[in-house]
C-alpha cells in the first residue's frame, strides 16, 4: 500500500494547464516548480520462531558468600559438563555473576550466575531443561526467528517496499496527466523496531515447582515493517 501524503502543483489552473505550465512554459514567464509528491509505501514481514533461547541460574544462600560461591561453580560446571556438553550443536554463555546482601538474617548473602543456552534445535534442548531445573532455576524461555531469516525478510520486504514506491510514483503522476519519466527525490528506507512476537510465550519458573517435569513453549512468528518515504518531480 502506498500513501501521498502531500502534492504540490498548480491545481487552480486544471490539470491540463498545470501540465503544460510544467513542461512547455510561456516565453519570458517565471519557470513553475516542477510538481512535487510525497510519498510512503510499506511492506510487512513475518519470519517463523526456529531457535529456542533459555535463561537459567544457579543460585546459592547462606552465611559465607564463598562456600556459596563455591556451590554456584560446582552447579554451573555440572550443568556444563554433565548436561549441556551432551547434545551437539547447543550454545550457551554465562550472562552474569553476583553476589548480594540479602537482609535476611538466617541467610544473609546470596550468589547467582546466569546462564543463556541458545540451540537451532528446539526438540532437543527442552527435555534437557526438564534435566537442568532440577538444580537450576529456570529463568524464562522463548522461541526467536534466526539472524539469517530475518535479514532475507528484511531484504525481500525492502525490495517490494521500493517496487511499490516506484509503481506508486508512476500511477499518480500518470493520474495528474504527466506522460514524461517521473524524477525521483530523496528516498529513505527504515526498518521497525526488532521484530516482536506476536503473542507471548510461556515460561517456567523452577522456583513455583515442587517436582521438576517436562518444559514446554511454543514458538510463534515473529515480524516487522520496512518502510519507504521519499520524494517524486512529475514531469
Amino acid at each position: 500500500m502506498h500513501k501521498i501524503i502531500a502534492a504540490i502543483c498548480c491545481f487552480e489552473l486544471g490539470f491540463p494547464a498545470c501540465a503544460m505550465a510544467s513542461t512547455n512554459p510561456l516565453p519570458g514567464a517565471t519557470p513553475i516548480s516542477p510538481t512535487q509528491i510525497h510519498f510512503t509505501s510499506t511492506a510487512d514481514y513475518r519470519v517463523a520462531d526456529t531457535e529456542l533461547h533459555a535463561t537459567l541460574s544457579a543460585q546459592a544462600s547462606g552465611a559465607d558468600p564463598a562456600v556459596l560461591a563455591s556451590q554456584v561453580n560446582q552447579t554451573v560446571s555440572w550443568a556444563d559438563t554433565q548436561v549441556l556438553s551432551s547434545v551437539h550443536g547447543l550454545q550457551w554463555h554465562t550472562g552474569g555473576y553476583t553476589t548480594m546482601r540479602t537482609g535476611d538474617k538466617t541467610a544473609p548473602w546470596r550468589v547467582q550466575e546466569t546462564i543463556v543456552v541458545e540451540s537451532t534445535d528446539p526438540a532437543a534442548l527442552l527435555p534437557l531443561l526438564c534435566t537442568l531445573q532440577s538444580r537450576l532455576h529456570i529463568e524464562g524461555i522463548n522461541h526467536t526467528a534466526a539472524l539469517k531469516a530475518i535479514r532475507q525478510a528484511k531484504n525481500h520486504a525492502g525490495v517490494t517496499a521500493l517496487h511499490r514506491f516506484l509503481t506508486a510514483v508512476k500511477q499518480d503522476c500518470a493520474v495528474l496527466l504527466f506522460s514524461g519519466k517521473p524524477h525521483l527525490g530523496g528516498i529513505n528506507l527504515q526498518a521497525g523496531s526488532s521484530p516482536m512476537p506476536i503473542r507471548p510465550y510461556p515460561m517456567m519458573m523452577a522456583a513455583v515447582r515442587e517436582v521438576p517435569g517436562p518444559v514446554v513453549a511454543n514458538p510463534g512468528v515473529s515480524r516487522g515493517v520496512i518502510t519507504v518515504t521519499g520524494t517524486a518531480y512529475c514531469r
